[in-house]
């Protein structure tokens, strides 16, 4: 965890007396840049790490961080924790960044539990992404009864992001045409990773969602598509456009997250802090 990376304005849910919870900066209603810090596992330390992030996190809490983030562990792909944290705007994270760097309680969290993270990672990078709300598709997630990620990566070819982005907008309208019950958002890299990368995440409940994917772009999608034609077009912008795409699951990390209280309120058996196990040496 790098802790600058993680300041998302959501609020303290666990670790802390519900009186305090009124205290704490309420989610955005709005969010148009979200933080992602990527760390890639060393092999045979996951467990290890783990321990070392849910340390970390009941710092945070217990010094009454007015910031929090939502992480998530990948279940396919390498092995990485990201942690997302979202933002109503740069102005926001500007904002956000200069509280943390005036608190000497959490700068000194953030320097004694940083100092370890190199016996855990071989890799960790703070991606910035900003929102293309107009290639969504369906109503914003309810991530507090939310369980898991489905995240696809695309990276499209110098000069051909106009083409990838009027390919989303054809698969948008072919959802709402056919009035799909899925949803997605898809995000753009601002900092922090190739020009040209995207990110589309989809929410789910449960991961028996994937088993309804085929049925829900069948042929009621194909027909909004356009039929064959329409899909031969689609196929075609995609492959002129984009280099490569990888879907991979990831499941989220209550014990290494800072969730905002109405999640805790949703979902306590799921949200709320469990005791330590491990302490920091």
């Amino acid at each position: 965890m790098k802790e600058k990376a993680r300041m998302l304005p959501l609020v303290l849910g666990v670790l802390v007396p519900v009186a305090l919870l009124a205290q704490a900066t309420p989610m955005p209603a709005a969010f148009n840049v979200l933080t992602v810090y990527r760390e890639t596992v060393k092999p045979g330390k996951s467990t290890a790490h783990d321990a070392h992030e849910v340390g970390w996190a009941g710092a945070l809490a217990a010094a009454q961080n007015p910031t929090g983030f939502l992480a998530a562990t990948a279940m396919t792909g390498p092995d990485e924790n990201w942690y997302l944290a979202p933002y109503a705007d740069w102005a926001a994270y500007e904002k956000a960044r200069k509280a943390d760097d005036g608190n000497a309680a959490l700068k000194a969290i953030d320097t004694r539990y940083r100092a370890m993270e190199g016996d855990y990672l071989t890799d960790a990078r703070l991606m910035v992404l900003t929102a293309l709300k107009d290639l969504n598709y369906g109503p914003p997630a309810d991530l507090a009864t939310n369980r898991y990620f489905g995240v696809t990566r695309i990276t499209v070819r110098p000069g051909h992001t106009a083409e990838y982005e009027e390919s989303r907008r054809m698969v948008k309208a072919a959802h709402e045409s056919a009035k799909l019950k899925d949803s997605y958002s898809i995000w753009r890299v601002a900092a922090g990773a190739p020009a040209g990368t995207y990110y589309q995440f989809v929410a789910r409940k449960s991961l028996a969602e994937l088993d309804e994917t085929a049925a829900i772009h069948g042929a009621a999608y194909q027909a909004a598509l356009g039929g064959p034609e329409g899909q031969k077009k689609l196929d075609a912008m995609l492959a002129s456009a984009v280099i490569s795409s990888q879907v991979d699951l990831f499941a989220f990390a209550p014990q290494q997250s800072i969730p905002p209280p109405e999640w805790v309120t949703a979902d306590p058996g799921f949200w709320t802090r469990k005791p330590a196990v491990k302490k920091l040496q």
